[in-house]
C-alpha cells in the first residue's frame, strides 16, 4: 500500500498521508488494524469455544430427528427455526459440560470402543458389513473428516460414560417407591360432555371495523410465504458419461468370477411313499420300519407305486400325487433324502430310509443335468454392471472433488461447474414447505432456509438426494415473507374473527354451565339433553389412557379428588374447537401389592430411571452454577 501511495501521489498531499499513518503506528500499533472485536463463536464453555459451524450441523442434525420423529406433519408442529437453534445450542453447551466433568473426572474412552461404535452405525454398512468406502463418502457429504467425525464421537462417549454412571447410581427405597406409584398407578373414573362451537355460532356477529381490527393487529399471520431461488448443481452416476468401452477380458473376468450365479445345479426328480414316526419310542421305530418293509415288499411284487403312494403314505401333500416330489436341487430336502436320492440312478429305488420324518421308501424319476448360462446370453447384463461399478467409482471421486470444490469457494458454484464438466442449474420457487422440482426434496429445503446458506451465503454442503446423487445448491434469490393486502385476505380474516368470537362466547357458556354443575343446579346429562347431546363416561382409566383425548385425560388427573360422593367439575376449552366439561367421580390410588412381579420390576426400574434423570439434572445444574457460560447475543455474531 506504501508503495502505491508514493508512485501514485507525489507532493505534499502524499507526505501528509504517509505522516498521518506513521504517527497512528506509533500510538496504537499495528495490531489494532489486524485484530477484529467481531465475536466467531456460537459459545464459549470455560475455556471452550463452540464454533459456528458445530452449532450448524448440531441444527441440522436436530432437525433431521425432529422430521424424523414428527413425519409428514412436522411443517405443521409449531417448532421453530429459532426454537430449534436455541435447543441445539444448549445441547452443545451441556454435551460440553459433561466432556469437560468427565475429562476431570479422569474417564476415558479406547480406540477400540470408538471403532465398535462406528462399525455398529448402520449408515456405514453394506451387505451386512463396515464399509470403509461408504464412511469417508457419507462424511463427505457432510463436510466433515473421519478425524473430526471421530473426535466428536468420542467426546459424545465420553460424556454419555459419566451421565449413565451418574443415573446408574440413583437408588429409591421402598418408602419412596410406594409413594411415587401411589400417584403414577393412580386411576380415575369421569364423565366429559363437548359443547360444539355450532352451540352459539348462530350469536356472533362481524362488523368490518372488527376485520379491520383484527387484520392490522395479526398482520403477521397473513404473509406471504417466505421464498427462494437456488442455483445447483448435480451429480448423478446414472449421467457419467464413461471414456472407455468395456473389454472382453473384464467381462469374461466378472463372468468367471460370478461363475455360480449362471449356473443352475442338477435337479432330481423323485417320488416316495413315508411312514412317519410321531415319536421316537422304540415301539413306534419297529413299527414303521416293519411297515416301510412291507411296502418294499409289495412294491418288489408289482404293485403300482402311485396307488401304494395315495393308499399308504402319511405324506398327505405328495399322497395326492402317486408320491411325486416333482424336480428339487441340492439343499432342499433333509441331508439324508437328499444324499440317497442324488446318490440313485433313474428308476432305482431305495430300502426303507430313516430321517427325523420317519422311513420312505424312495424311486427317483428323472434327472434334469446341470445347465449353464452362456456368456452370450448375459454378456449385456454383465457390460451394465461393468459400467455401474466404474460410474460409481468415477462418482465417488467427482463427489468428493464436488465437495471439496464446493467448501473452499463458498461463494460460487462455477469452480465446481467447471471443475467437472457440470451445468449450473436453477430452480423454482421453493418455501419452507416445499415446491416443484427439486424443492419437493425435504433434505433440499432444509439446506436452502438454513443458516449457513441462506443468511451466511456460503454453499450447501453436498446433500444425498439419491443412491449415487448429489446435490451443492446456494441462493440465487430470496423474498422475505410481506404482508399480503387486506383485500387478498378478507375471507381468511373473517374466518379467523369467526372463530376467535365463536371460542370466547363458547367459553362463557361453558363456564356458565361450570358454574351451575357446581351449584349442583344441573349434571352432565341434563346440558346433553338440552342440546340433543351425548355424555361420554369413562371407566377407571390411567393417566397415560390414549382415550378419550389426551388433553381430556390430563384435565381429569388435574383436578381435585371427589368429596361425600358428590362428583366434582372441571371445564376447558379444547384447542381444535369445543368446550368439555368434565365431572371427575373416584379416584383409587395405585397399590404395589397389586403389582405382578415382573410388572413391580418394570416399576422399579422405571422408577429408577426418573430419579437417574433428576440426579443427572442435578449434577448438570451444578456445572452450570460454577461454569463460565458466554452466548453471545446475535447481533454481536
Amino acid at each position: 500500500m506504501l508503495l502505491a501511495i508514493r508512485e501514485r501521489i507525489m507532493g505534499f498531499l502524499g507526505w501528509v498521508i504517509l505522516g498521518l499513518i506513521f504517527i497512528a503506528f506509533s500510538f496504537w500499533g499495528l495490531d489494532s488494524y489486524l485484530q477484529s472485536s467481531a465475536v466467531n463463536y456460537a459459545a464459549r464453555v470455560n475455556d471452550a469455544e463452540i464454533s459456528q459451524r458445530q452449532h450448524d450441523q448440531a441444527y441440522q442434525a436436530l432437525v433431521q430427528r425432529v422430521r424424523e420423529r414428527i413425519g409428514k406433519d412436522y411443517e405443521k408442529s409449531g417448532y421453530d427455526e429459532d426454537t430449534l437453534r436455541k435447543q441445539a445450542l444448549q445441547n452443545l453447551v451441556t454435551d460440553e459440560l459433561f466432556v469437560q466433568a468427565a475429562d476431570s473426572a479422569g474417564f476415558s474412552i479406547g480406540d477400540a470402543m470408538i471403532a465398535a461404535r462406528i462399525n455398529s452405525i448402520e449408515a456405514f454398512r453394506q451387505d451386512g458389513r463396515f464399509s470403509k468406502e461408504l464412511y469417508q463418502r457419507v462424511l463427505g457429504y457432510q463436510g466433515m473428516s473421519p478425524g473430526l467425525f471421530e473426535w466428536t464421537l468420542q467426546r459424545e462417549l465420553v460424556a454419555d460414560q459419566l451421565r449413565n454412571g451418574i443415573a446408574a447410581t440413583a437408588a429409591s427405597t421402598d418408602e419412596n417407591f410406594t409413594r411415587l406409584f401411589r400417584l403414577e398407578g393412580q386411576q380415575r373414573r369421569f364423565d366429559h360432555l363437548r359443547l360444539p362451537a355450532e352451540l352459539v355460532s348462530d350469536q356472533v356477529s362481524i362488523s368490518e371495523a372488527d376485520l379491520e381490527d383484527y387484520y392490522a393487529q395479526h398482520t403477521a399471520e397473513f404473509l406471504s410465504p417466505e421464498r427462494a431461488r437456488i442455483q445447483y448443481i448435480e451429480l448423478n452416476a446414472a449421467d457419467i458419461k464413461l471414456d472407455s468401452m468395456v473389454d472382453e477380458a473384464q467381462i469374461e473376468a466378472l463372468y468367471a468370477e460370478q461363475a455360480e450365479r449362471f449356473v443352475v445345479p442338477e435337479e432330481r426328480r423323485a417320488r416316495h411313499i413315508l411312514v412317519s414316526t410321531p415319536d421316537s419310542g422304540e415301539e413306534t421305530i419297529n413299527t414303521a420300519r416293519d411297515k416301510a418293509g412291507q411296502i418294499v415288499d409289495r412294491l418288489d411284487a408289482g404293485e403300482d407305486f402311485a396307488a401304494l403312494a395315495a393308499e399308504l403314505s402319511d405324506d398327505p401333500a405328495s399322497a395326492a400325487t402317486g408320491g411325486d416330489l416333482g424336480f428339487f436341487g441340492p439343499g432342499i430336502m433333509t441331508p439324508e433324502f437328499e444324499q440317497a436320492v442324488f446318490a440313485m440312478n433313474v428308476g432305482e429305488r431305495s430300502k426303507p430310509l430313516r430321517t427325523d420324518f420317519g422311513f420312505h421308501v424312495i424311486e427317483l424319476l428323472e434327472i434334469r443335468p446341470e445347465q449353464r448360462t452362456p456368456l452370450a446370453a448375459v454378456r449385456d447384463e454383465l457390460i451394465s454392471e461393468l459400467q455401474s461399478e466404474e460410474r460409481a467409482d468415477v462418482f465417488f471421486e467427482q463427489s468428493d472433488t464436488l465437495a471439496n470444490i464446493a467448501f473452499e469457494q463458498p461463494d460460487t458454484l462455477q469452480g465446481v461447474a467447471e471443475t467437472l464438466g457440470l451445468e449450473i442449474l436453477e430452480s423454482d420457487w421453493i418455501g419452507r414447505d416445499g415446491g416443484p422440482g427439486i424443492g419437493a426434496n425435504d433434505e433440499i429445503v432444509e439446506a436452502v432456509f438454513g443458516v449457513d446458506v441462506l443468511q451466511n451465503g456460503n454453499n450447501s454442503t453436498a446433500i444425498e438426494i439419491g443412491d449415487n446423487h448429489v446435490v451443492v445448491l446456494r441462493i440465487l434469490e430470496h423474498q422475505e415473507a410481506r404482508p399480503r393486502p387486506f383485500d387478498e385476505v378478507r375471507e381468511l380474516v373473517s374466518n379467523a374473527v369467526r372463530t376467535r368470537k365463536t371460542r370466547t362466547l363458547l367459553e362463557e357458556q361453558g363456564k356458565a354451565y361450570l358454574a351451575r354443575l357446581e351449584q349442583g343446579e344441573l349434571t352432565l346429562g341434563d346440558i346433553a339433553g338440552n342440546h340433543a347431546l351425548t355424555t361420554e363416561s369413562h371407566p377407571l382409566l390411567k393417566r397415560n389412557a390414549p382415550a378419550p383425548d389426551r388433553a381430556i385425560v390430563q384435565q381429569a388427573f388435574s383436578m381435585l379428588p371427589p368429596q361425600d360422593d358428590k362428583p366434582v367439575y372441571s371445564g376447558l376449552l379444547m384447542p381444535p374447537g369445543g368446550y368439555v366439561l368434565v365431572a371427575l367421580h373416584e379416584v383409587r390410588d395405585g397399590a404395589v401389592t397389586e403389582l405382578e412381579d415382573e410388572q413391580h420390576k418394570q416399576a422399579r426400574r422405571g422408577l429408577g430411571r426418573i430419579l437417574g434423570a433428576g440426579d443427572v439434572q442435578m449434577f448438570l445444574d451444578g456445572l452450570e452454577n460454577q461454569a463460565s457460560i458466554d452466548i453471545p447475543e446475535k447481533d454481536d455474531q
